[in-house]
């Protein structure tokens, strides 16, 4: 008898811990929306579109996966790649209730989420109804937590991300040109197949193309297999790894762009790539101004030209950009410079 009593008590027991670990498992209720921890993405990996917009819908934000798990951001330019993966990976993923918004505030905060509310969709697997939709509020009095909602709900939750003391709601950018990728040129070595620089005369401009088993061909007037450098031409085609613009130029019109397209750029440098495509950058000289100090030449004359930096065009972002001597004159060779000049 005393042995049945101990296994009939170890069958409760047992019964206990698994209503315990169900119950836990359960979505929480009460004060909080059904199953308000769906807030948090999963998988992001399966993630192929993100879809951003505020309330009245003249900004919206559409980051969308291509096939070679790179992204594109309103299906014109190609995504900075680091900040979709924070998007998903440090913030999307990682967000958890913190607690239920303070009933008093609760109006408040639904007023403003209707006017100022950032509504984000969730796409897996390239279906076409979205996986996961919430809107995205202002932050709490203490700055520490963002309001959530699910579209319907009327209990915003206020969100936070483990070990970060912010607020997330700066996160879910919706101003296009802060999602565009700074990267003109980023292919390694190994991937590129063919190098063109072109300036308007003719005798500075080559041609390098890849060949198997780490070889190479170089098209200029003033190379020949006899006279080139093929340490510095080897050298050369590792440079292009990774060569980010520093800006855009933001003006209200278009009359620059148009005036740099009938205009002849300095330079042309095309990368043609097996992970990239082809990245065309035209490079022109950008106007010196009064306000930059210290650009004289030798004789104590002003320079007309902005000897620091350059106007460029690139051939996958609509805008002109602005880019750095210091960061490109490494690639703005010519041709001379494969020369063997201990021949």
């Amino acid at each position: 008898m005393q042995s049945k009593r101990y296994v009939l008590i170890f069958i409760a027991l047992l019964a206990i811990l698994g209503g315990l670990y169900f119950l836990k498992k359960q979505p929480k209720t009460g004060n909080t929306p059904g199953d308000y921890q769906d807030f948090a993405v999963d998988q992001t990996n399966e993630v192929t579109m993100i879809f951003m917009t505020n309330q009245s819908g003249d900004k919206q934000i559409f980051l969308r996966k291509q096939a070679d798990d790179s992204w594109t951001i309103n299906d014109k330019h190609p995504a900075w790649q680091k900040k979709v993966n924070f998007l998903l990976n440090e913030t999307m993923a990682k967000v958890e209730v913190q607690g239920p918004a303070p009933k008093a505030a609760v109006p408040n905060i639904l007023k403003y989420m209707s006017i100022n509310g950032i509504k984000v969709e969730v796409y897996r697997n390239n279906q076409p109804e979205p996986s996961k939709v919430y809107i995205v509020g202002n932050t709490t009095p203490t700055q520490l937590g963002t309001y959530f909602k699910f579209p319907g709900e009327s209990k915003p939750m206020i969100m936070q991300i483990p070990g970060f003391n912010g607020f997330v709601n700066s996160r879910y950018e919706l101003e296009e040109d802060e999602w565009v990728s700074p990267t003109v040129f980023g292919s390694p070595k190994s991937e590129i197949e063919q190098i063109e620089v072109t300036y308007p005369e003719s005798s500075k401009s080559f041609q390098i193309e890849s060949k198997p088993n780490d070889k190479f061909a170089m098209t200029s007037e003033v190379i020949s297999e006899e006279n080139k450098n093929t340490g510095a031409i080897k050298s050369y085609m590792t440079l292009f790894e990774k060569l980010n613009y520093e800006t855009f130029v933001f003006t209200t019109s278009d009359s620059l762009i148009d005036s740099l397209r009938t205009a002849t750029p300095f330079c042309t440098i095309r990368v043609k790539s097996s992970n990239r495509g082809m990245d065309e950058l035209q490079f022109y000289y950008k106007e010196s101004n009064e306000k930059m100090h210290g650009l004289y030449d030798k004789d104590g004359n002003a320079l007309a030209q902005d000897p620091s930096r350059y106007y460029a065009l690139y051939n996958k972002i609509d805008r002109v950009l602005i880019v750095q001597d210091y960061t490109f004159n490494k690639v703005l060779k010519t041709a001379e410079d494969f020369i063997n000049r201990t021949n």
